[in-house]
């Protein structure tokens, strides 16, 4: 064989193995967003089941929470946001380890459940209570709370529902924040006396802020605090401070 002829067979060697590699790069890749866009949609349908359980006509503030607790025990509360996918039981937990990326119905899933920081004393009966959720990338769970980085955005859909057993309430928005994750602002169980530590976590939530509204926060006030993950630096969290007022 001639040194131009071996050359040529070489380089059609070289691009058979290239093409061979480039194919099994898409066919991997290619089932790598199959399987998230699976698991995406495996979330999506257990949670449409149990919105069904909890609210057959669609939000209106009336959760069955009978109906819930047959589902899971831990279920405390609803929260609905309007226009975005947030439309999810709450749930209570031993840590916060423990519906990470298990759903209310005790399958594994991606997406997890929304959570109460497991050191909760009183969920939201207390000084504030952090509720934490996992940011999908398709918007679900808390994935639209990046929504809120926009002020405007805010400003005009200013509150969330939450809806508890004893009690309807609209969460007026009061801050936004981009925290990392060992943030003094995860810090929770005040003593009810203890007016100088509520008074200097407002003014550290006033401080950190990216911005806040115009609604007021104040030291007879219980706060909900939204937390979810956010990708500009390592460990980064969204987090939405509101402020609870009972429905009139």
């Amino acid at each position: 064989m001639s040194g131009k002829n071996k050359n040529k067979k070489i380089r059609r060697i070289a691009s058979d193995i290239i093409m061979i590699c480039l194919a099994g790069i898409v066919l991997v890749s290619g089932w790598k967003v199959y399987t998230i866009m699976r698991d995406y949609k495996a979330n999506r349908d257990i949670y449409n089941r149990i919105a069904e359980v909890a609210q057959p006509q669609g939000f209106t503030g009336d959760i069955d929470f009978d109906a819930l607790r047959k589902v899971n025990k831990d279920i405390i509360a609803w929260i609905y946001y309007e226009s975005t996918n947030i439309n999810y039981p709450i749930l209570k937990c031993k840590d916060n380890d423990q519906y990470l990326h298990i759903t209310p119905e005790g399958t594994w899933a991606v997406g997890g459940s929304l959570f109460v920081d497991s050191v909760t004393e009183r969920p939201f009966e207390q000084f504030n209570t952090i509720v934490y959720g996992h940011h999908m990338q398709d918007g679900s769970m808390f994935g639209h709370i990046k929504k809120l980085k926009d002020e405007e955005y805010a400003r005009e859909h200013p509150q969330f529902e939450l809806i508890t057993p004893e009690e309807k309430y609209h969460l007026r928005i009061c801050a936004f924040l981009n925290e990392p994750s060992d943030s003094d602002i995860y810090k929770t169980n005040f003593a009810e006396d203890d007016i100088q530590s509520k008074q200097e976590y407002i003014d550290m939530v006033r401080t950190y802020a990216s911005y806040v509204t115009g609604e007021p926060m104040t030291l007879d006030d219980r706060l909900v605090i939204l937390s979810t993950c956010a990708y500009e630096y390592k460990d980064a969290r969204y987090m939405v401070v509101c402020r609870m007022l009972p429905w009139e």
